[in-house]
């Protein structure tokens, strides 16, 4: 017994599969300028939060100078006037600490 069999183009299966095929496709086309919007736009927001950044940094390291310069002036202020009254200097550190203390109960 011999059978032949003949493949046709008609499998419904393979219509769907080709109808989706070209409808992701043109969805793909249509997406694609918008897309490419949404791209542009997310690079030019991450360029602004860099140098808005860039700009914070440099702003922290200048003020974190000025900062220093500042601390080590009031520390040198501070030393030669324990140096010079160093009894009112004692009291005050001693009354300080006591209200410090009774605060903190």
């Amino acid at each position: 017994m011999t059978s032949s069999s003949t493949v046709t183009n008609s499998n419904p299966v393979s219509g769907m599969a080709d109808r989706a095929q070209q409808a992701i496709d043109r969805a793909a086309e249509k997406a694609a300028p918008t897309l490419d919007r949404v791209r542009d736009r997310a690079h030019s927001t991450i360029d602004k939060v860099a140098e808005t950044a860039a700009t914070g940094v440099d702003w922290a390291a200048q003020n974190s100078r000025q900062l220093a310069r500042k601390g080590g002036e009031y520390g040198e202020v501070a030393g030669d006037y324990v140096r010079e009254r160093p009894l009112v200097a004692i009291a005050g550190a001693l009354a300080l600490g006591y209200l410090i203390g009774r605060m903190m109960r």
